[in-house]
């Protein structure tokens, strides 16, 4: 059976997926993929941070789909300039210093702190172009680094996390913004609990909203995506439909 919140994104393409949108430099990067209508026609921009593994069809179908869904422009830096991580350095057999290069690549290009002033740049540049409201949707590594930049409700209006990485509590004490997480089995249960417990004591409560995907691996809305799978697949569209209403009832609120 088709559910009605399937119903409110397009159809997700499987295989062969034709971007809607095209790659052009935005907010000081040399490469950005932007798609959905102007912002001055809607006043409306979501800023997407990728995940590690940087630009994926499946990532962009998603932009593609929460442009149509939420009538916004939406904006995908290249944030890490084309130094994605390598999931090679990973493996059980990877030679030393691969494991090396993965540990130059988390404590130097990975660190999330390095890139709040650039995201806040971007959404700059759109509020120039005419967006009045701004969501900033943030995947894996990319969940933590809209997280950090939550804190400030000049940047932006509202902050959606999705598998994120390195979830800390802690973090909750600064959100100034309502936000929304849609965790996997693979993030930690607890912390990601008492992340949305430590919210419920925001003036924007009420707003804010909260759904595990127990059968999903970390990854499962972004690049490592199978849409192959069919459970993968329903919650992939089940994500996209969740958040796009989440961000059309923020979008439309006072």
């Amino acid at each position: 059976m088709t559910s009605q919140a399937c119903c409110s994104i397009p159809p997700v393409i499987i295989q062969g997926y034709e971007k809607k949108g095209d790659f052009a430099p935005y907010g000081g990067f040399d490469k950005a993929y932007i798609t959905g209508p102007d912002p001055k026609d809607t006043g409306r921009a979501l800023l997407v941070v990728y995940d590690v593994l940087g630009y994926s069809m499946q990532g962009m179908q998603g932009a593609d789909i929460l442009a149509q869904s939420v009538n916004a422009r939406v904006v995908v830096p290249d944030l890490i300039r084309g130094d994605y991580f390598d999931i090679a350095w990973m493996k059980p057999d990877a030679p030393p210093e691969a494991k090396e290069q993965m540990q130059r690549w988390i404590t130097e290009t990975g660190n999330p702190m390095k890139y709040l002033e650039e995201v806040a740049t971007v959404a700059n540049a759109l509020k120039a172009a005419g967006a009045k409201k701004i969501a900033l949707v943030g995947f894996c590594w990319g969940g933590k680094v809209a997280t950090l930049t939550g804190t400030d409700p000049s940047v932006v209006d509202t902050v959606v996390s999705v598998h994120p990485g390195r979830v800390d509590p802690k973090d909750a004490e600064g959100i100034a913004v309502p936000f929304a997480l849609y965790d996997s089995k693979d993030e930690d249960e607890e912390k990601c609990d008492a992340f949305m417990k430590a919210l419920e004591s925001k003036p924007f409560a009420a707003k804010n909203e909260r759904k595990r995907y127990p059968t999903m691996h970390h990854g499962w809305a972004a690049a490592r995506g199978n849409l192959e799978n069919e459970e993968n697949l329903k919650e992939y569209k089940d994500v996209y439909a969740t958040m796009s209403a989440f961000l059309n009832r923020i979008f439309d609120s006072e």
